[in-house]
């Protein structure tokens, strides 16, 4: 048997190779090679500790905080370099937020230390229902935080998560606990009670096989019908790819930093398989945070977005709807005109999704996050952002020093909440009409606002939708795993939905990725580039998720209480079995 501090350690260490970590960023090019199977090591911890150790509680949230802390790393160099913390307190930024995650591993062991003797069966179905019931809480608890969802380890396996079109992605990492614990009970159990035990104590044997092997069978089964059809076949093969290579006598740094300066950027372009598809240019800017909102560097971030995009128009060869990041135009129409009509100017003849912040004068002022779509010098259409992000883009409402707001005002944040009328952007474009559902940066780590927004009024407005649409802007995790971390939750979004994503980041990761979560074609990160993909125009066919999802938690919590009822029953037999004996 392990021992506790063993236990520990190895917890804390599947968080961290689990998820996206500085080990795993490999290059410029935003590789990464992560552990995915390792996560399952830290509930397979909290399930032999809360067997086990008679310090379980203090034990599973020390390999809470030591994990979870490590894997929140780029926290602490976010807050040195932009908040200006030193180092010597930035450092208790991570582990405090570790501490909060871990909190939930710690409830979970407490729930199992007390059902330690219920039938294993029935008490790691629990278990795994009640990770399911923690994670849902956890992006709702002080407006939600779903980081580090158990099952979005496995974005870079899509064999692995294609049953999160019927159990969402907090349901599946429910079931992925469930198999950790399974392997847990195999070696709590000797063999001899495997042999002569009841058929609930057999099973666990092959349990967490079990599980594993029919996820694996099913994303499997799914990707291959994906294959077959044309339509959502990955064709990484049909890109053509251009280097502008543009000589400058100064270093890179300064490069990315003076958008003015021409440096070099990559172009690639997916063809297209049939007249029906209409192109679309997701165009990374690499505009560094520290310049971002800055006067003097303002109107060169524009010249620098409209000159990577007439390349990637030059390099096509036809037009294409042009995407850019969350706030890639850090101007507004109201303060800035001059620089305003810059863009209506460059629209002429174009179609535009863009990031700029909006801004309404009624008395106080107010700042939305939001994106335009423009098109031949028109404003045709707006999504300001609903869900924002605490002491990122607002602070909340507490007795709070100043230094949080002037740093937001700083960095372009202090932003209201938006109200939508509709949650779609329409673009007619080519002939053909295509419906983006938006979500902000922060917004694509929330399953429910995705799929609130595909239920539309009267259940109607999903029927239209082409495509999902996320602007973000990763520029203040600099070259960490953060981007990584974040491309691999929104990703999960594909899956649930059922329907494709562009993914435009200011400087990393940008992506295409079809419906069953498969990266087509991404860029790399701190990278001048373009990716040009095509787009199906084509009914949307809900998943089974989008359909449920307003009812798993129900079902979820009402079979929780089910089994319980069984345990305490069973338990109060076996209590009245022994007393009768004697």
């Amino acid at each position: 048997m392990l021992s506790r501090y063993m236990l520990i350690a190895v917890g804390a260490l599947g968080i961290f190779l689990g998820f996206a970590n500085p080990l795993s960023i490999s290059g410029s090019d935003g590789s990464f090679d992560s552990v995915p199977f390792a996560v399952l090591l830290y509930p397979f911890c909290l399930y032999v500790l809360a067997h086990k150790s008679r310090h379980y509680a203090a034990d599973t949230l020390l390999a809470g905080i030591m994990g979870y802390g490590a894997a929140f790393y780029w926290i602490a160099q976010t807050a040195h370099v932009y908040g200006l913390v030193p180092y010597a307190l930035a450092v208790f930024f991570p582990l405090l937020l570790g501490l909060y995650f871990a909190l939930y591993g710690t409830f979970i062991a407490y729930y199992l230390h007390k059902v330690r003797f219920a039938l294993p069966l029935c008490k790691i179905v629990s278990a795994g229902i009640l990770w399911y019931l923690a994670e849902v809480f956890r992006g709702w608890f002080l407006t939600g935080f779903p980081w580090f969802c158990l099952s979005s380890a496995f974005a870079p396996v899509p064999s692995m998560i294609q049953f999160a079109n019927v159990a969402g992605a907090y349901g599946l990492s429910g079931i992925f606990a469930a198999s950790a614990f399974f392997f847990a009970e195999l070696m709590l159990t000797d063999r001899q009670q495997f042999q002569c035990g009841a058929w609930s104590v057999r099973i666990c044997r092959f349990g967490g096989i079990i599980v594993l092997g029919a996820l694996y069978y099913y994303g499997a089964v799914t990707l291959q019908n994906a294959g077959q059809d044309p339509e959502n076949a990955v064709q990484a093969q049909n890109v053509r790819t251009r280097t502008l290579h543009r000589e400058a006598d100064v270093p890179y740094k300064t490069v990315h930093e003076i958008p003015a300066i021409v440096g070099l950027s990559e172009h690639s372009v997916l063809e297209r398989q049939n007249a029906d598809q209409v192109y679309c240019t997701i165009v990374q800017g690499n505009i560094s945070q520290n310049v971002k909102w800055s006067p003097l560097f303002q109107e060169d971030s524009l010249k620098k977005f409209f000159r990577l995009s007439r390349e990637a128009e030059a390099f096509l060869g036809e037009q294409s709807i042009f995407v850019y990041p969350e706030t890639a135009f850090p101007v507004t129409a109201y303060h800035y005109r001059d620089l305003y009509g810059k863009i209506l100017d460059f629209s002429q003849n174009k179609t535009m999704l863009f990031g700029i912040p909006f801004y309404i004068n009624d008395g106080g002022g107010k700042y939305f996050n939001s994106i335009e779509l423009m098109q031949d010098r028109k404003k045709l259409g707006e999504y300001a952002k609903e869900h924002l992000v605490p002491f990122g883009e607002y602070v909340p409402p507490l007795p709070l020093p100043q230094f949080f707001a002037d740093m937001l005002e700083k960095y372009g944040g202090a932003y209201s909440a938006g109200t939508n009328d509709s949650p779609f952007l329409t673009v007619k474009a080519d002939g053909k009409t295509l419906r983006f559902l938006p979500l902000i940066c922060y917004e694509a780590i929330f399953p429910e606002l995705t799929w609130e927004k595909l239920q539309g009024k009267n259940g109607r407005a999903a029927s239209e939708v082409s495509v999902l649409l996320n602007v973000s802007n990763d520029a203040w995790y600099d070259k960490s795993s953060a981007p990584v971390q974040h491309l691999n939750l929104a990703l999960m979004r594909t899956v649930e939905s059922g329907l494709p994503m562009l993914r435009a980041s200011n400087t990393g990761i940008s992506a295409f990725i079809d419906k069953y979560g498969q990266i087509v074609l991404q860029s790399g990160l701190f990278t001048d580039e373009t990716l040009t993909v095509p787009l199906s125009v084509q009914p949307y066919e809900p998943t089974l998720f989008a359909a449920l999802a307003p009812y798993l938690p129900y079902l979820g919590l009402a079979l929780f209480i089910f089994l319980q009822m069984m345990i305490v029953l069973r338990r109060k037999m076996e209590i009245l079995r022994s007393l009768s004996e004697k």
